[in-house]
């Protein structure tokens, strides 16, 4: 793993109105490296997120991508972006498998038939990363949950990025796809080097895969290697949670409730 920092998070914090949602959150990803972000809904996780994408502004502390203040940064296409909502994609939506990946190439470039050769070919190589090339003709609701979930990998792959930042994409994809999924994120950032953060609930799915975890809520409870995390899991988990464990186990209205401020949250809502 190299030393280079792709993202570098210095006393970051961010507030909607009076209520903090990041409080002084330092936070570093080395290149080549594959970070679990896992927290309980409403931790901050969706917005610390849309701070990396340059949807919102910090309003203390510093954010660099690749070396540069993300205020100034323009290199975009180095970094893919799959969403939570990538999976209740619409179905219906009457476009082919390779035309959903070449959407990716210049934000909206227009029709696949109007695209080069090189960028078509561009659009095959992402496919077959993904192991999705044999279905470039079908439609996207012809798929499964899980199917859909990496031609969206694919669409955020095909501008060749150097860092892949994906929010809970395996809401709603059945288990045996999650597994295959997660062995697609290890060799993407094993076998091409490619840096990875992965929002998630679950660290525990995800354990054998990534190579550091970054905890939060609301502020940082830890970051590190992976090793010293399960080292430590129970009493980070209690420390994190605290009592909002037993929120979500006697009161499942209220557990509904904030998942939807940290789902909303990523998507233009403001945490209540």
């Amino acid at each position: 793993m190299s030393t280079e920092e792709i993202v570098a998070m210095d006393h970051v914090s961010f507030k909607y109105g009076r209520q903090n949602v990041l409080d002084d959150i330092s936070l570093h990803v080395k290149k080549g490296s594959f970070l679990g972000l896992v927290g309980p809904n409403g931790s901050g996780k969706s917005t610390l997120i849309k701070l990396l994408l340059g949807l919102h502004k910090q309003q203390d502390g510093t954010i660099q991508l690749f070396g540069e203040d993300h205020r100034r940064f323009r290199g975009w296409s180095r970094v893919g972006f799959v969403s939570q909502k990538a999976a209740s994609f619409n179905s219906g939506f009457p476009a082919t498998v390779k035309e959903v990946v070449s959407m990716g190439l210049y934000g909206k470039k227009g029709l696949f038939r109007f695209l080069t050769k090189k960028d078509r070919q561009r659009v095959e190589e992402a496919l077959e990363k993904v192991g999705m090339r044999e279905y470039k003709n079908k439609t996207i609701g012809q798929l499964s949950g899980g199917q859909q979930q990496r031609v969206f990998i694919a669409r955020a792959l095909v501008s060749d990025p150097e860092l892949l930042i994906l929010d809970e994409p395996t809401v709603g994809v059945d288990a045996e796809s999650v597994q295959n999924f997660y062995t697609l994120l290890k060799e993407l950032n094993e076998q091409q080097g490619m840096t990875l953060i992965l929002v998630t609930h679950d660290i525990g799915a995800m354990s054998s895969y990534v190579t550091d975890v970054a905890c939060l809520n609301k502020c940082l409870h830890y970051h590190g290697g992976i090793v010293d995390y399960e080292e430590n899991r129970e009493e980070l988990m209690n420390r994190m949670y605290g009592h909002e464990v037993n929120v979500i186990e006697h009161n499942h209205d209220h557990h509904h409730h904030s998942h939807d401020h940290d789902h909303d949250d990523l998507h233009g809502g403001r945490p209540g």
